[in-house]
């Protein structure tokens, strides 16, 4: 085997080996977002002060809302897909000041 053909092999070898290791690090990086950015179904008090990064007055305020979803039967616990229902309903500002729900803007 030609000295060219072994330097070809060695080329193609570490491309494959180098390939590899950007799908691992790839694989690894979405494993750790997903880890760092997930929620449970359901959260504490202190999860959802820092999901809504806002602190334990106003969180107090807000559990004490008639129209925010807490479930009082086994703690203090929120439901995290009524929890960003809720925000949705409450956020009136952008449909108030811009076109972004309107047909317009879709």
């Amino acid at each position: 085997m030609s000295n060219a053909a072994i330097e070809e092999l060695k080329f193609k070898l570490f491309e494959e080996e180098i390939k590899f290791r950007i799908q691992q690090a790839y694989e690894q990086g979405v494993e750790d977002g997903r880890k760092k950015y997930a929620v449970d179904d359901v959260m504490t008090r202190t999860e959802a002060m820092k999901y809504l990064k806002c602190k334990p007055t106003k969180m107090a305020e807000l559990l004490a809302r008639p129209d925010f979803p807490v479930n009082r039967e086994f703690g203090v616990k929120i439901p995290t897909v009524m929890l960003q229902q809720w925000i949705y309903r409450n956020t009136s500002w952008v449909e108030k000041n811009t076109n972004y729900y309107s047909k317009e803007a879709i």
